[in-house]
């Protein structure tokens, strides 16, 4: 029962969120550089993968304690909110935090051997990811709770992971990493403002002012349509000016489910639970989408 408990803390199904944005760095460094090194890799997929966990528990932790997620496994919508372990009681807040600063110290420790073994740079971009991870809601900055949060992780879910996977393989940091690295990033931001419309009544009550409480929910649905559909036109100008290789354009498949996505998201979203396909939709939009777009730099 205790080890159901954790993996459902670590929200496996948001994995893809910290670990993809390494591939996307490696394979970059391999078609640009020739460059594969396994061992930097392998470590730096880890210590995303700690820190990926870190920071969903830590969020969990910190709103549980604030009264905005205290809602039980069996009431809420999957997708959205904490993981619902806390509120059931199955895992305590000191058992939570406890595995939170291992999993940050273990993968501080990665990222200092990295820098030693690669570039003082890897330093500077596992603090800036740092910085942005463990600020997501802890004071003074508290980003999800100031209307920042969606942007923050645009920027440490998008460039900073991708450049750092993609200096540790190349030892350069390069305006075409940071571009690749714009395409996960602002996956991650729609996928904020989608799970963020169940938590609406949550959010304003506990005085999270994120975007969607900040816009409204209507306009929470038109502000995730239009970054889909932004995302999809970004990547077919990049590839068109020559930026990406033709090949990442096996990405745009994705649109299907986004579509989906998008229309059930416009007919269920003042109902948490039933909007859940939605939610649903877009962690596949945001898994297919990385995956083809690495795929599209190994072709």
């Amino acid at each position: 029962m205790k080890l159901r408990a954790w993996i459902q803390a670590f929200r496996l199904k948001f994995l893809p969120q910290g670990v993809m944005p390494v591939l996307i760095g490696t394979a970059l460094a391999y078609r640009t550089r020739g460059v594969f090194l396994m061992g930097p890799f392998v470590m730096a997929f880890i210590g995303m993968m700690l820190v990926q966990f870190g920071l969903t528990m830590l969020d969990d932790w910190h709103d549980y304690l604030r009264g905005t997620d205290r809602t039980g496994t069996d009431e809420k919508n999957p997708y959205s909110g904490g993981s619902g372990v806390l509120a059931d009681g199955r895992i305590t807040p000191g058992e939570m935090i406890r595995v939170v600063i291992l999993f940050y110290a273990v993968a501080a420790v990665i990222g200092l051997y990295l820098a030693y073994l690669r570039g003082i740079e890897v330093l500077y971009i596992m603090l800036a990811g740092f910085f942005i991870s463990i600020f997501y809601s802890l004071p003074p900055f508290q980003f999800a709770y100031r209307g920042l949060g969606e942007f923050m992780m645009l920027l440490g879910y998008g460039p900073t992971i991708t450049l750092g996977a993609y200096f540790v393989q190349a030892q350069e940091l390069t305006w075409q990493a940071a571009l690749a690295g714009l395409l996960p990033g602002m996956l991650m931001w729609a996928m904020i403002i989608v799970n963020e419309i169940p938590d609406y009544e949550e959010d304003r009550a506990s005085g999270k002012r994120n975007l969607v409480v900040r816009l409204g929910r209507e306009r929470g649905v038109s502000l995730y349509g239009g970054g889909l559909a932004f995302i999809y036109l970004y990547l077919g100008v990049l590839i068109l000016l020559g930026i990406f290789p033709e090949g990442t354009a096996l990405a745009l498949l994705s649109m299907f489910y986004a579509a989906r996505s998008v229309r059930h998201l416009k007919g269920h979203y003042m109902d948490r639970i039933e909007v859940a396909d939605a939610n649903r939709d877009m962690v596949i939009v945001y898994s297919m989408t990385t995956l083809l777009f690495t795929i599209g730099f190994l072709i």
